[in-house]
């Protein structure tokens, strides 16, 4: 029997960092609906002369971090340097990315009945949701 689910790593890239809430809300709702566990964040930055930053969890004013509540303390840390090393290479001047480790957490009843059944995932693939759009909208263009 299996205790988590898969996990992604998402990298959101922002040209120009502004943060208005919106993606900690939906965050919040998903967690609180079961739907995903978000384990871990990394916020990086990396100024136009290409000194780069990042911004620890721990480190924000109190207000900002009950924002963050939602991301467990014990699964903190996932990211590390070299995670960030990474990233920052990857990086333009004058921008920042969030990097969040999600946890699908709706998959783990479906994946220990599946154990239960006798059935072995064999191929798991994640096809993007612009991909998906695509698709959808050509088969309505043929319909």
């Amino acid at each position: 029997m299996i205790k988590r689910g898969p996990v992604d790593m998402l990298v959101l890239a922002l040209g120009e960092p502004t943060f208005d809430g919106s993606i900690l809300r939906e965050l919040k709702r998903q967690s609180a609906n079961g739907v995903i566990r978000v384990l871990d964040a990394m916020i990086l930055f990396k100024a136009p002369d290409g000194k780069c930053w990042s911004v620890d969890i721990e480190d924000l004013p109190a207000s900002d971090l009950e924002a963050l509540s939602f991301i467990p303390m014990e699964s903190r840390g996932l990211f590390d340097s070299e995670d960030a090393e990474t990233l920052w290479e990857g990086m333009v001047p004058d921008s920042a990315v969030i990097a969040l480790a999600i946890e699908h957490a709706w998959a783990v009843d479906l994946v220990n009945a599946l154990d239960a059944a006798g059935v072995e995932v064999a191929m798991n693939v994640r096809i993007p949701a612009v991909v998906v759009d695509e698709a959808f909208a050509g088969l309505e263009a043929e319909a």
